[in-house]
């Protein structure tokens, strides 16, 4: 007779395909670089801007750094987009990803949760509604800051088309831009996959690729 004490190993579902992994490390790799070298030009009358230039071999150096790691985001931009458009499962992952009306009725459903007029969250499709805005925010957040980024890096260039004003505007554009988007990754993204009690310390979904049943549900 089975002994009911002995539990059947818990199932696990693929969640992250070993591309996907790979993109997200050099994704995860090329912002962090970005944001490290980044924050001595837009905050440079900060006493830790200094320490980093140093940490970092100098401002030349750093210029080096900063526009390698945004070569690499371009890169994988561009590879990014041909594999979600043209390869099978990522024109099904681009489908899943997509908002439809269902998550805006899903959002609401989780706010009743949240002031306690729901009993339960909603019932999720592959991506929630907050997966989905991330992702949305991700694309228009790269798309901003290589196209303000090119302005800067080709500076003389940009002047023969255009006004230098445009260049202050991209300047600040893609500072603040950028300070954005790292709040959101270090407040917003990094609780939800790493810091929430049910995960906590560390989702490993974007290292093995795999969900638990009990995550999934």
């Amino acid at each position: 007779m089975t002994d009911a004490s002995v539990m059947a190993p818990e199932r696990h579902f693929r969640r992250m395909t070993l591309n996907q992994r790979i993109q997200h490390i050099v994704l995860m790799s090329s912002f962090f670089t970005l944001v490290l070298t980044g924050f001595p030009v837009t905050f440079s009358g900060s006493r830790a801007s200094s320490g980093i230039i140093h940490m970092l071999g100098g401002f030349t150096m750093r210029s080096a750094i900063h526009r390698m790691a945004a070569t690499t985001l371009i890169c994988l931009t561009i590879y990014h987009l041909f594999y979600m458009l043209l390869s099978r499962h990522g024109k099904s992952e681009l489908r899943a990803l997509t908002p439809n009306l269902k998550d805006a009725f899903d959002a609401l459903h989780m706010m009743k949760f949240y002031v306690g007029l729901a009993p339960r969250t909603p019932q999720f499709d592959r991506f929630n509604f907050i997966e989905k805005f991330e992702y949305l925010a991700l694309a228009w957040g790269s798309v901003v800051m290589i196209a303000t980024g090119f302005m800067l890096w080709f500076e003389d260039q940009a002047m023969v088309m255009m006004p230098k004003w445009t260049l202050d505007v991209a300047k600040v554009i893609h500072g603040y831009e950028a300070l954005l988007a790292f709040l959101a990754i270090i407040i917003w993204h990094f609780y939800h996959v790493h810091f929430n009690p049910e995960v906590f310390p560390m989702s490993r979904v974007w290292l093995s690729g795999e969900i638990t049943e009990h995550e999934m549900k």
